[in-house]
């Protein structure tokens, strides 16, 4: 029985992520100028919506993180998550790649301080360390929306409706600088099938690592607006739970 919902996680993580894949990276990739940021993040947006609230996915590895952080999946619900998701990316790269007659992509995957053949910078991505932060504030504040509105009982479709929400504001402000990561398998999947330079391939660690930190920084706030405790996390008996341990008693001191 286990190994049947093991494999159904899978396959609506793949599913959803692929629909990810097809309306942000495929929009950018196959829509051209004609649909320009604004559409493009609502394609990112809606496509994460109808993924946690028809398909029953998250179609994130930050997402599913941050969730098993705050013991809302359990690490055998992460490694399916992650194996879902992971394949979806790739798939729904090489599905734009396809109906892309064949062609490696220029646009739709991450990266920064992109250079022409003349070494001069091109505008569209900014400086690593600028990439770096923003990527960081977008993937926590989009956390936070999702940790909250499954915290406060929110029914699945009114937390897909705000998480989707989330991503569509968060990729409005990161397409211009980053391309919108803040989803390591959408980041993954893209620069297997790019053709930019830097190579993308090259740059996605960023988009792995940033998402990853920021997992861990949408539930440290989290905890800090919301009523749960460290106790409610998979950190409780470590040094970060004696830390607030130390800051309840500091308080209460007062």
């Amino acid at each position: 029985m286990s190994e049947s919902v093991d494999l159904r996680n899978v396959f609506a993580e793949f599913v959803g992520t692929v629909l990810v894949m097809l309306a942000g990276p495929g929009l950018l990739v196959l829509g051209g100028d004609s649909l320009g940021t604004l559409g493009v993040a609502i394609g990112f947006g809606a496509a994460t919506a109808l993924a946690i609230g028809v398909i029953g996915a998250v179609a994130n590895p930050m997402f599913s993180l941050a969730l098993f952080f705050a013991r809302g999946i359990t690490g055998r619900q992460l490694v399916t998550d992650l194996i879902g998701q992971l394949l979806g990316g790739i798939v729904g790269a090489a599905a734009i790649w396809g109906m892309n007659d064949a062609d490696r992509f220029t646009v739709g995957s991450n990266g920064w301080e992109p250079t022409s053949d003349v070494g001069l910078q091109l505008t569209g991505f900014s400086t690593l360390g600028t990439v770096i932060a923003a990527e960081l504030v977008i993937g926590i504040v989009i956390t936070v929306v999702l940790l909250s509105s499954i915290r406060q009982h929110r029914s699945e479709s009114t937390v897909a409706a705000f998480t989707g929400l989330a991503v569509g504001v968060g990729a409005l402000f990161l397409l211009p600088i980053s391309g919108f990561g803040a989803n390591p398998a959408r980041s993954i999947g893209a620069a297997v099938f790019a053709d930019t330079d830097p190579n993308a391939l090259g740059q996605v660690w960023v988009f792995v690592v940033v998402p990853i930190v920021a997992a861990f920084g949408g539930m440290l706030v989290w905890l800090g607006i919301d009523e749960a405790t460290v106790d409610d996390t998979i950190f409780d008996d470590t040094v970060l739970d004696d830390v607030a341990d130390a800051v309840d008693e500091l308080i209460d001191g007062d």
